[in-house]
């Protein structure tokens, strides 16, 4: 009996001797199997990781173990940044395991904090990373996952970010997706008109964010900016021309918040590209490495167009943002859009009831009108050029012409009398003088342009005395009509002379009849 007591504790020892070695193994889990899918920042506009560089730093080895309900957790420093930890955390080298874990514990509140300041240290001492995404060069990546991760706690910091703000996750087979904190670099641009007249001056405001360039010997921060044909870069908002061979275009750099100081010397010009003055190239790289005291913070960069005659409904012109800690390999952000469309009036000048039913379309040249803004008012008329196509013109603020005329035809076009570089608004058309042998319009047509109400600038309406017109063109018929009677003139000389003739042929007739009688 007492034999098989032993026994049956030996055997009941080894059974707890199996029990822990399997909650031990449970513990390490199997090394390499784990994944981490690391999440961009929601924003507005969305933001991606094309040109980002994600890096993992395994901070801690993590062994797990199950008592009852309640997990055990335990955490090894990994040597290979057991340096910077205690740096970090301001404790000694020698220390052991659990005071480098508790001493990151006590860091609750301020956890943030100790994951900013590990990142930087990390950095400035180029420490290597536990895993790396290298360059993301995918389209509209919003997400990358890492393969074969071991268990740990590590932290996620993604390079060139407005500021640094690192994330900390304990990878297992339970935790696996992270969503960062930070965002890439951006800009935004935006005009101070939605809608514009050739001749107008839009001012641009191209909005960026000092980023944090924290480890980086170099970094690149260079806004670039391209116009459409229907802009020119101007040096104010009076719209002084560029001088002749200008290299450079007046720009202001000011933080949104007035009460920042800035540090540095702020660029007053931008480049232009030697090959295309409508191209141009603004490197703050230094000022944003001397204002890290105020990474994070807004700023704005102004600078002036002019709407020549070549602007177009589409009209629209971006900047975008060059970036990166290596001169070669930087990321250029997607364009930020400003839109500025202008509007043309098409008018189809015919004789009235034609192009109806089976009756002949009838254009009509010779009618000439003037355009106001607003109410006809002489102070109000909209002042053109004629184009080197009859029946075109453009507005232009600087000529003193205000008539334009219609065309027999303009090739191609169901209109034949154009006038482009109108902004959104309402205008009143005024017929001053007819085609010959047509009757003229005896009161204004009140006529209405509308911006599109989204993103697509075609969807723009026009409409004649309230009715909107689906094919853009504005219909304006003449009417004619037959010869009234009228008093004096070549009619009454006619009937003079034919009751003459009659009267002489009365006279000739009596005479022979005379003679016969004789």
């Amino acid at each position: 009996m007492k034999r098989m007591k032993k026994i049956m504790a030996l055997m009941l020892a080894a059974i707890m001797m199996m029990a822990m070695s399997v909650t031990a193994f449970a513990a390490e889990g199997t090394a390499g199997t784990h994944t981490l899918t690391v999440n961009v920042k929601s924003t507005t506009p969305a933001q991606d990781l094309k040109g980002q560089t994600i890096n993992l730093y395994k901070l801690f080895d993590v062994t797990e173990s199950k008592s009852g309900e309640t997990t055990n957790y335990a955490y090894t420093v990994n040597n290979t940044y057991k340096a910077a930890l205690a740096s970090v955390l301001n404790i000694s080298e020698t220390s052991k395991d659990e005071e480098f874990a508790k001493a990151v514990a006590d860091k609750t509140a301020t956890i943030q904090q100790f994951a900013n300041d590990f990142t930087a240290y990390a950095l400035k001492n180029s420490l290597t990373a536990t895993a790396t995404s290298g360059k993301i060069t995918e389209e509209n990546k919003t997400s990358y996952t890492f393969n074969n991760l071991d268990t740990g706690y590590y932290l996620v910091y993604v390079t060139g970010g407005k500021e640094i703000q690192s994330s900390l996750v304990t990878v297992d087979e339970k935790n696996n997706t992270v969503n960062l904190k930070t965002q890439a670099p951006s800009i935004e641009k935006n005009a101070n008109k939605e809608t514009v007249n050739i001749g107008d001056v839009v001012t641009y405001y191209v909005k960026g964010s000092i980023p944090d360039t924290t480890g980086y010997d170099q970094y690149q921060y260079i806004i670039h900016d391209e116009l459409s044909t229907g802009l020119d870069f101007v040096n104010d908002a009076t719209g002084t021309a560029l001088g002749e061979g200008a290299t450079t275009v007046n720009v202001t750099v000011a933080f949104t918040d007035n009460t920042l100081t800035a540090a540095g010397t702020k660029p007053t010009t931008a480049t232009l590209d030697t090959a295309n003055n409508r191209k141009m190239s603004l490197d703050l790289s230094e000022w944003v490495r001397d204002n890290q005291a105020n990474k994070g913070k807004e700023f704005t960069v102004t600078y002036y167009a002019k709407v020549n005659k070549d602007a177009v409904v589409t009209e629209k012109n971006n900047a975008q943002l060059e970036y990166g800690n290596k001169p070669g390999e930087t990321t250029k952000t997607t364009p930020s859009e400003a839109k500025t469309p202008t509007y043309p009036l098409d008018i189809l000048k015919k004789k009235a009831g034609t192009g109806t039913g089976e009756v002949a379309l009838e254009k009509l040249a010779g009618a000439k009108f003037k355009l106001y803004k607003d109410s006809v008012d002489e102070a109000n008329v909209i002042k053109i050029s004629e184009t080197a196509v009859n029946g075109n013109y453009v507005v232009d603020s600087t000529s003193t012409t205000t008539e334009f005329v219609s065309v027999e035809n303009i090739e191609g076009k169901d209109y034949n009398l154009h006038v482009n570089g109108l902004a959104e608004g309402t205008y009143y058309l005024v017929e001053t003088k007819a085609p010959d042998g047509f009757n003229k319009l005896t009161a204004p047509v009140k006529i209405t342009i509308t911006k599109s109400a989204d993103a697509d600038a075609t969807k723009w309406t026009i409409s004649k005395d309230g009715d909107d017109e689906t094919d853009k063109i504005i219909d304006i018929a003449n009417s004619t009509g037959s010869l009234l009677p009228s008093t004096g003139g070549r009619g009454a000389i006619a009937f003079a002379v034919i009751a003459a003739l009659l009267v002489f042929g009365v006279a000739v007739s009596f005479i022979r009849d005379k003679r016969k009688e004789a």
